[in-house]
């Protein structure tokens, strides 16, 4: 199986919000009907097992591609279809679900191969790589699913499928499947963004065209953006990242992450212990057993220096913008923002310059430098430079939630992994 690095880009590129089949695929009229976004999934087994499974099914796709993926969470909530992509609470969470075969049928409908992945929890606490079974819940399922009129409060009344699953080894029957449209976006987050009175909070680029709405939009996930309160400043105007990281659970709106996916954006003078910014809660502690809550963002930082105020000896900062605060380099400023806020999708920075949202500030000083881009910085921060590429965009879209939702798993190489298995292109 290839890595998830190495998915192509051709491949990935394109996560478009409309679907239009491929000239070879002209059959497969239903497929039509596969809207691209959230849909509310729903499994309930045959009996003995009297419970129900509900989680967010996700399609991504483009003239070539299909993608789908989606997760099960078991217990008692239902989800409400006009809250868009479901949110459940993370103890229970059951299994990843990956996608195999994708066939129009002659009754409107289509046949989905299927393959549940059981989550066994996080049995290291020190690295928190997720524990999956090896192997697909009972060898895999078949769904064979037709067009149905959805049930009162779905948003649309016709994209909305249901039928029978069956177990694949041996076609006995596993139950009955629905899926239900519900918004066009795959997840929904929301950043709070707090932090000493009187500092400039970024909400968009120089120009007003890229925000946080359009730029998390083209990775089809719906980013709210909320005011927090003022923050009273460190009496020098310095902090580190403990102090942040106390005054993210003092002045944060109260958060629930079983209900909300919030990250909080505190915005400072200067830290000590960062130079432009970072996540101040990568990992979990004995002080706060809840990852990847929030990040700090220092408005005065002095271009060219590091943390410490010292010179930055290792990359050749222009002479034009050394010595300047942050704030004062709007985009690249505003770009730090968004791309710290990456990080809680377990987005690390690319061991190569991809010229996108996910290089650090400084690899575009280098960048420039060297000729990659062909502007030097800061012009090359760009609006190519406040874009996820076409493989954050997959992840983001088709890892489980248990790695890419707030307040779970650690950040880093435990969300890196490829277990479970990355999903499948049903075109191909």
């Amino acid at each position: 199986m290839p890595s998830i690095y190495t998915l192509t880009l051709t491949t990935l590129v394109s996560l478009s919000t409309a679907y239009s089949l491929p000239p070879n695929l002209h059959s497969r009229q239903a497929l039509s009907d596969l809207k691209t976004g959230s849909w509310l999934l729903t499994w309930t087994p045959s009996m003995p097992n009297p419970q129900t499974y509900k989680g967010p099914l996700r399609i991504t796709s483009n003239s070539s591609s299909l993608y789908i993926s989606a997760d099960l969470y078991n217990g008692t909530t239902n989800p409400d279809p006009a809250d868009g992509s479901p949110i459940l609470s993370r103890e229970n969470y059951w299994a990843f679900v990956r996608p195999t075969k994708l066939s129009s049928t002659s009754n409107g409908g289509f046949d989905l191969g299927l393959e549940f992945y059981k989550y066994k929890g996080t049995p290291n606490p020190f690295n928190h790589y997720t524990d999956w079974e090896s192997e697909p819940w009972e060898g895999g399922l078949s769904a064979s699913l037709s067009a149905s009129t959805a049930p009162a409060g779905f948003p649309s009344d016709t994209s909305y499928f249901s039928g029978n699953v069956t177990f694949a080894g041996n076609g006995s029957a596993a139950g009955t499947l629905s899926m239900g449209w519900v918004s066009d976006y795959v997840r929904r987050y929301t950043v709070e963004i707090g932090g000493v009175a009187g500092l400039e909070r970024p909400l968009a680029d120089a120009s007003g065209t890229r925000t946080w709405k359009s730029i998390f939009a083209d990775a089809l996930i719906d980013m709210s953006l909320e005011s927090g309160v003022d923050v009273p400043d460190q009496p020098n105007g310095i902090w580190d990242t403990a102090q942040a990281h106390a005054a993210m659970l003092q002045y944060r709106r109260p958060t629930n992450f079983d209900r909300v996916w919030r990250i909080y954006l505190l915005m400072v003078k200067k830290d000590r212990d960062v130079a432009r910014g970072a996540m101040m809660d990568g990992k979990r502690d004995s002080n706060d057993p809840v990852p990847r809550e929030a990040a700090v963002i220092a408005n005065e930082w002095l271009i060219g220096t590091n943390a410490d105020g010292s010179p930055d000896t290792q990359h050749a900062w222009p002479a034009s913008v050394v010595g300047k605060p942050f704030v004062s380099l709007h985009d690249a400023w505003f770009r730090t923002a968004v791309h710290e806020v990456g990080h809680f999708f377990n987005l690390g920075h690319p061991a190569e310059f991809q010229n996108g949202l996910m290089d650090d500030t400084q690899t575009y000083v280098d960048a420039g430098e060297q000729g990659l881009t062909s502007k030097k910085f800061p012009e090359n921060i760009d609006a190519r430079a406040l874009a996820f590429t076409g493989w954050e965009r997959h992840f983001m879209a088709h890892r489980p939630d248990t790695h890419v939702r707030p307040g779970w798993i650690d950040f880093g190489a435990a969300a890196q992994d490829e277990t479970p298995p990355v999903v499948l292109d049903l075109l191909a």
